[in-house]
């Protein structure tokens, strides 16, 4: 990078934190400081979601996944829709009909405190987890394009994002998300231009020859290999759309990093549209990076590449000085995104569901702000224990949510369809699920789209039978 580009990436740094901070001035109470005091604007929420479930991961390697293969991923994106509309239509009615600020109050209101703590400790374990290894993940473009270490690289964007979300807690996190989703989609759009420019014939010659060799298919309708070919296949339609779908469900019903955003709505209306609206962003966003993976894939003529290694390379060797400190900003968007909401998400589940209720002199904006610098330590120290993007603990990092997001959603499910269940059935079954789930990893090949479908049987069938037996040992 060049002095220009250093000097784009922190005029952006200094942007976000002003605008944020400003948006966010002004907070009196531990229930504004996590929910904006429920008068945010759906469509800030909408972006805010998008904005989130985008990491650096996603904004780098979706490319990758297009260059490598085509557009099969976009399947998963449409069972992404679909799940959304379920969780509007099935979960949220009940979260505002009972005035919930943390998502497992839901839990609390079947099973008690036990149960809901349960709950909370996953979420919490599973947070530090996943999106510590995600920021360290972040420092390796961020080290390569740049040349800062991976540390420096993690505490920058630590400290950034940390100032604007002690200041104004939610608020702040969605104005910010908000401005970093305009950013690396005006990057993706720079990106855009520059190939057009540096493939012959431009997009039209780009698309011509994508589909003549089978790059823009969406639609894999395969059922070589019978029943197990389907279930092998990441993009098998039926595997993407069933499991993209039951993803999304936990991933935005169960899990408290997204359910907070929409809480944070005026009304069930303007969460229903933000929830719905994300997946349909999502879905041209993804649309968007892939094809610029399948334009990259024309212009490098197909050479042999790592999925996480192409767009990473075409912004080093090819971006202009100026757009490349652009292009570096909408990575720190993804990183900051993620790591805002993360922080805030977390130090929400702490306060609502271990200090409110027990310790309720606590529940205030200092303790708040005290816990969300907690939060911010331990994820940023946990990025900065790896030092190697071979450490072991990345793959468990970056695949945890599959172990828990089934189970996870078998307490809504049945929440909402079996209340009277007794909290050990419950306890037993999400056990048993996470069992299974080490299982069906360890020694099958199942695809990972399934991985939550898998989960909530598992867990809603060993919840019913324990409950079976439980009764008959009773009488």
């Amino acid at each position: 990078m060049q002095q220009i580009d250093f000097i784009v990436l922190f005029a952006y740094l200094i942007l976000v934190v002003g605008i944020s901070a400003w948006a966010g001035r002004r907070q009196t109470s531990a229930s504004g400081f996590f929910l904006g005091d429920r008068n945010l604007p759906w469509w800030m929420v909408m972006f805010s979601v998008v904005a989130t479930e985008t990491s650096v991961l996603t904004f780098l390697s979706i490319p990758g996944v297009a260059y490598n293969s085509d557009l099969g991923f976009l399947q998963l994106a449409f069972g992404y829709i679909i799940g959304r509309w379920v969780i509007a239509q099935a979960l949220l009615p009940t979260y505002f009909h009972e005035g919930i600020e943390s998502t497992y109050e839901f839990i609390r209101n079947r099973w008690g405190s036990f149960v809901q703590r349960f709950a909370s400790l996953v979420f919490l374990g599973t947070r530090i987890l996943a999106d510590g290894v995600r920021l360290f993940m972040t420092a390796i473009p961020l080290s390569l394009i740049t040349g800062w270490s991976y540390p420096l690289s993690i505490a920058i964007i630590g400290l950034f994002t940390l100032i604007y979300t002690l200041i104004g807690g939610i608020r702040s996190v969605i104005w910010a998300d908000t401005i970093q989703f305009g950013i690396y989609l005006l990057g993706a759009g720079a990106v855009f231009v520059v190939l057009s420019g540096l493939v012959s014939g431009g997009w039209p010659a780009i698309f011509t020859s994508a589909g003549e060799s089978g790059k823009l298919t969406m639609i894999h309708f395969n059922f070589d290999g019978g029943f197990a070919g389907i279930i092998e296949h990441p993009y098998q339609f039926l595997t993407a759309v069933i499991g993209g779908m039951f993803l999304s469900m936990a991933s935005h019903g169960t899990d408290h990093l997204m359910v907070q955003r929409l809480l944070s709505c005026r009304g069930i209306k303007g969460a229903q549209k933000a929830l719905v609206g994300s997946g349909i962003l999502a879905f041209i966003q993804f649309g968007i990076f892939l094809i610029l993976g399948t334009g990259i894939w024309v212009f490098f003529e197909g050479r042999d590449m790592k999925a996480n290694e192409v767009f990473s390379t075409f912004i080093i060797e090819y971006l202009p000085a100026g757009l490349t400190g652009f292009i570096v900003a909408g990575i720190f968007s993804a990183a900051m995104s993620t790591l805002s909401s993360s922080i805030n998400a977390l130090a929400s589940s702490s306060m609502i569901d271990w200090f409110k209720g027990s310790r309720p002199d606590r529940y205030n904006l200092t303790t708040s702000r005290m816990l969300s610098v907690f939060w911010a330590v331990v994820l940023v120290g946990g990025a900065m224990l790896f030092t190697s993007e071979e450490t072991p603990l990345v793959e468990v990092g970056l695949s945890i949510a599959s172990f828990t997001y089934g189970g996870l959603l078998g307490f809504f499910y049945l929440g909402r369809k079996a209340p009277d269940i007794h909290r050990h059935s419950v306890t037993f079954g999400f056990t048993i699920a996470l069992l299974t789930m080490v299982a069906v990893v360890k020694f099958t090949s199942v695809a990972w789209p399934l991985y939550t479908v898998i989960g909530l049987i598992s867990m809603v069938i060993a919840s019913k039978g324990f409950e079976e037996i439980r009764i008959s040992s009773e009488t």
